[in-house]
């Protein structure tokens, strides 16, 4: 069974477009983590070569999409009209440090995937289960943060103020 990836054609929901695309940024990084946990049970012997290639592809633009969304909207946003919650700051620091992070597990991942897509400088099933597993433990962390509470603070705010 090959690992289903984010559908890239959807319709972004939401009361505001910037709350949308930061829940289908989330939507599809959940997808993806499944599908990485969906190979981590399957190893040694039931992944294809093929299927390791194509997530690594997958990997970047996903990774991407979330942190330059959360870079370039939602955090100039949040320092611009949310200067008063105590522990804002600590909140932008946590999350800049969670995706480098989340970058650096995501460059090992790839690495290995290539590695093990390719049969070339192959990491046994162990230790690619292990990157695996670090890799979307880690995502999943930043999913629930943004889910408890990056959304929630956007959600609160009325619709004129939040741009895109």
């Amino acid at each position: 069974m090959d690992a289903i990836l984010p559908d890239r054609d959807r319709v972004v929901s939401g009361a505001h477009p910037t709350i949308g695309l930061l829940e289908c940024a989330l939507q599809d990084q959940a997808v993806l983590c499944n599908a990485l946990e969906s190979v981590a049970d399957r190893l040694p012997d039931k992944v294809a070569h093929g299927e390791c290639l194509h997530l690594r592809r997958a990997i970047p633009p996903i990774l991407k999409a979330v942190h330059r969304l959360e870079e370039e909207v939602i955090l100039p946003w949040m320092m611009q009209h949310l200067r008063t919650p105590p522990g804002l700051a600590e909140i932008l620091d946590q999350i800049r440090y969670e995706q480098l992070e989340e970058e650096c597990y995501a460059e090992e991942l790839c690495d290995a995937l290539r590695a093990f897509g390719t049969g070339l400088g192959k990491p046994s099933p162990e230790t690619l289960g292990y990157i695996l597993r670090g890799y979307f433990d880690c995502a999943r962390r930043r999913i629930r943060f943004d889910c408890t509470v990056l959304l929630p603070m956007l959600s609160a705010v009325p619709i004129a103020r939040l741009a895109v």
